[in-house]
């Protein structure tokens, strides 16, 4: 399980689709495919329900979801204490 993987879940679920999903990461629609087929096949689960809808989340791709969100932000508190010891203020604004 990477970053990339759950950043892109994340765009999926919020977005609905994963055409919607690689505009908004800037990537190739097989390249967000691809990354939660990856997590999906890592994990042993079905995160998303596909059709011609677009893409929604199941039960446990909800849950997920969760935790990705509370780990990409623990990744950027990361980022943030490294940027204060090296004296410099990032963030979004």
């Amino acid at each position: 399980m990477t970053l990339w993987q759950l950043q892109t879940l994340l765009a999926v679920v919020r977005t609905g689709s994963f055409s919607a999903a690689a505009l908004e990461l800037d990537s190739a629609q097989s390249a967000v495919s691809y990354a939660v087929a990856e997590l999906e096949r890592d994990l042993g689960v079905r995160l998303l329900e596909r059709g011609r809808f677009g893409a929604r989340p199941t039960a446990v791709g909800l849950r997920v979801a969760a935790h990705a969100r509370a780990m990409l932000g623990l990744g950027e508190a990361v980022r943030q204490e490294a940027a204060l010891e090296r004296g410099s203020v990032q963030g979004r604004v």
